[in-house]
C-alpha cells in the first residue's frame, strides 16, 4: 500500500506544518481507482489541506503510482477541518479532480475513503460545481462527517479475496423493498400488504450491502410496530448476494411475514413498523440497519 508517510518527503510549505502541538487526532484518506495506475491513468497529484492551507502536495507516478494508496494527516486539533484534493492524468490529459474532506476528531483516527471513478471521467460526466466532487457520475457534498466515518484499519481496501461484496472496509447494509429488485425507500414510506400462498401476510423485503461476503451469510429480518409495543416474527435465511453497482451487493424477495397467532393482521393495518436487517457473514463480520415504514391499509 503507498502512504505519503511512506515516501520521499514532500514539498511542505514554508510556516504551515503538518503538526499542531499538543493536538492527538489524526485522518487518513484511503484513495481507490477503477483506473489502471500506469496505463489509464498516468498520474495524481495529491494536495493535503489543513484549516485552509495547503500543508502538503505530491505527484504519484511511475514506480510510486499504485493503489490504494494512503494520505494521512497527523496531530492535528480537534474540529479542524481536512481536505484532500486529488487530480487524475493520462498523459497530459487530465482525466478528473476528486476531493474529499472531513473534520479531525481528538483521540481518533477517521478513515475517509475517496474512489477515483470512470464515471467521472467518461462521456457525459458531470462538470461538477466548486462546492461539490464527482462520485460514481453524479455530483455530492465531498464532506464526510466523522460521525459518520469508521476509524482507521490497516484492512480498509478489502482483503484481496476477489469477493465482489467486499471491495474494502466496514460491512454497510441498507434496508430496502422489492420482490424482483432492490428498491430503496425514504423513512415513512407505505410497505404494500400482500397475502400470502400458504396462508399469512407479508411485505417483501429487500437490501443493499458492502463488505460482507457474497455467499455463506445469514440474512436475519426483524421488525417492530412502535406504537402496540409488538414485536413481528422474525426471519432468517441463508442466500448468496447479486452484484450492484459501485461495489454494492443486493438481495431481494425476502417475503417477511407480519401476522402470527397472536397478532391478526387487521391490527398491524396502516401501523407504523420499524424493519430491521442484520447479515453476518461467514467471517463473523455483522452489517445491520433499521428502517422505518408504514403498512398499507389494503390486502393485496
Amino acid at each position: 500500500m503507498t502512504s505519503l508517510r511512506a515516501l520521499p518527503p514532500l514539498a511542505l510549505l514554508a510556516g504551515l506544518p503538518l503538526a499542531c502541538s499538543g493536538a492527538e487526532g489524526e485522518v487518513v484518506f484511503g484513495v481507490t481507482s477503477e483506473f489502471r495506475a500506469g496505463t489509464q491513468l498516468t498520474r495524481l497529484d495529491a494536495a493535503l489541506v489543513v484549516d485552509g492551507e495547503l500543508v502538503e502536495e505530491r505527484a504519484f507516478e511511475g514506480s510510486t503510482l499504485g493503489f490504494p494508496l494512503e494520505i494521512r494527516a497527523k496531530e492535528l486539533d480537534d474540529g479542524v477541518p481536512v481536505e484532500v484534493v486529488l487530480t487524475a492524468f493520462q498523459g497530459g490529459n487530465e482525466l478528473l479532480e476528486r476531493r474529499a474532506s472531513t473534520r479531525a476528531v481528538e483521540g481518533r483516527v477517521v478513515l475517509v475513503t475517496a474512489s477515483l471513478d470512470i464515471a467521472c471521467a467518461a462521456l457525459g460526466a458531470p462538470d461538477c460545481d466548486a462546492a461539490t466532487t464527482c462520485v460514481e457520475g453524479a455530483c455530492v457534498d465531498p464532506f464526510v462527517d466523522p460521525s459518520a466515518a469508521p476509524d482507521y484499519f490497516a484492512g480498509w481496501a478489502g482483503t484481496g479475496s476477489g469477493d465482489r461484496c467486499e471491495p474494502g472496509g466496514a460491512p454497510e447494509v441498507v434496508v430496502g423493498r422489492g420482490q424482483a429488485d432492490f428498491l430503496d425507500f425514504d423513512p415513512g414510506t407505505e410497505l404494500q400488504v400482500e397475502a400470502g400462498p400458504q396462508g399469512g401476510y407479508h411485505v417483501w423485503i429487500a437490501a443493499r450491502l458492502k463488505n460482507l461476503k457474497q455467499s455463506g451469510s445469514l440474512i436475519e429480518v426483524t421488525g417492530r410496530a412502535p406504537s402496540l409495543g409488538i414485536d413481528l416474527p422474525s426471519f432468517l435465511v441463508a442466500f448468496s448476494f447479486d452484484p450492484d453497482e459501485g461495489g454494492w451487493c443486493k438481495i431481494y424477495g425476502l417475503r417477511f411475514r407480519l401476522d402470527d397467532d397472536d397478532t391478526p393482521i387487521e391490527s398491524l393495518l396502516g401501523q407504523p413498523v420499524e424493519i430491521t436487517v442484520t447479515i453476518t457473514d461467514p467471517d463473523g463480520d455483522v452489517g445491520t440497519a433499521t428502517k422505518s415504514a408504514v403498512l398499507s391499509t389494503n390486502i393485496l
